[in-house]
């Protein structure tokens, strides 16, 4: 990834320059990531007994 694409990135997470002092790289691709997912839709979603068995 480059430093322009890293900064288009925050800017459509609504992340400003002083907003990544305390945010890590990895982080912000967090928050990317969970942002292109909240479209989607899941078949089943985890229940208490499901984390129990894990």
């Amino acid at each position: 990834m480059t430093t322009p694409l890293f900064l288009l990135r925050c800017v459509e997470l609504s992340i400003s320059v002083r907003d990544l002092d305390l945010l890590t790289i990895g982080l912000v691709l967090d928050m990317w990531t969970e942002k292109a997912n909240d479209g989607v839709k899941y078949n089943r979603i985890a229940t208490q007994e499901d984390f129990d068995k894990f």
